[in-house]
């Protein structure tokens, strides 16, 4: 089993160098991440590891041309991992600044004792390592810098997205050298919850608070649908005393940025209350990768 970790990230990187991993390869059904386990055997799974992207707060004006560090990292899997690889995609206004060497990531403490490879395509970026022994440890994976654009201002909201993906003969992993049970176990865990987002907020905007009541909640869903089916009574000029704000309005435009609310922002903030994270790119214009 040692070996086939192994090799699964030698062909990981190969493949990827001799272009024949094509960016983005299709992010697979819930099915697949789940490793062929039920929901009850992943909750009841002994490690349950949360891998996390930075999340980080501008002022409007430091926002434009500054250039942001965003870091991966894992919590709950210290001595647990060895063979990693997994997709990374950002906001397409932001630029992709590469590290000293050239390279698109640089690997953080979290992996010092491992093998590693990053790989960048447009708006995505690969992480992969590898290592015969599990010297994996918590903290923080890699990390790389973006841009923003010049003419970033105070509501912009760049969402930094973490996807598992599955191409034709390779896919994302997240196990121990031996590949056991528990290891697959924890896999599952990371790739259908334990992936956590992140984001670049310039100024006073709150994605999915449709409401602006400070959270983010199913009642933002509500409150969009009802905005959408009766805008007379839950628009910007609505009559209901709870209906949709001018800011309401910017906040809750959550998915394909930019076209107004539709009833695809209110299910994309009903998957974020299920604690869905195998959303596709394509679901933001702002974040798909170039087909």
């Amino acid at each position: 089993m040692k070996f086939r970790n192994i090799i699964t990230s030698v062909l990981t990187i190969a493949a990827i160098a001799a272009g024949s991993l094509q960016f983005p390869a299709s992010v697979i059904s819930h099915g697949a991440a789940d490793g062929g386990f039920t929901d009850a055997q992943i909750e009841a799974s002994k490690l349950k590891p949360t891998l996390s992207a930075s999340t980080i707060d501008l002022k409007a004006a430091d926002a434009p041309s500054s250039v942001q560090t965003i870091n991966i990292t894992i919590k709950g899997a210290d001595s647990s991992y060895s063979s990693t690889g997994f997709h990374v995609y950002f906001d397409k206004r932001l630029t992709l600044v590469p590290n000293q060497w050239g390279g698109a990531a640089t690997k953080g403490s979290g992996i010092t004792m491992l093998s590693s490879e990053s790989y960048s395509k447009g708006n995505c970026i690969f992480l992969t390592t590898a290592g015969s022994k599990d010297l994996g440890e918590d903290g923080v994976m890699w990390s790389f810098k973006v841009k923003l654009p010049e003419n970033a201002e105070n509501g912009d909201f760049y969402p930094i997205r973490l996807v598992y993906e599955k191409g034709k003969i390779t896919e994302d992993v997240f196990i121990n050298d031996s590949s056991d049970n528990d290891s697959r176990l924890m896999q599952a865990w990371i790739f259908t919850r334990g992936m956590k987002d992140g984001y670049i907020k310039v100024g006073d905007y709150n994605a999915g608070d449709a409401n602006c009541n400070g959270t983010v909640d199913l009642s933002d869903a509500v409150l969009i649908m009802q905005n959408v089916s009766n805008p007379d009574k839950f628009g910007v000029n609505g009559t209901a005393s709870g209906h949709i704000t001018k800011q309401g309005l910017k906040n809750g435009d959550v998915a394909s940025i930019g076209d107004g609310i539709t009833s695809r922002d209110a299910l994309s903030i009903q998957r974020l209350m299920l604690n869905s994270h195998l959303r596709s790119p394509k679901i933001d214009k702002d974040i798909d990768a170039d087909s």
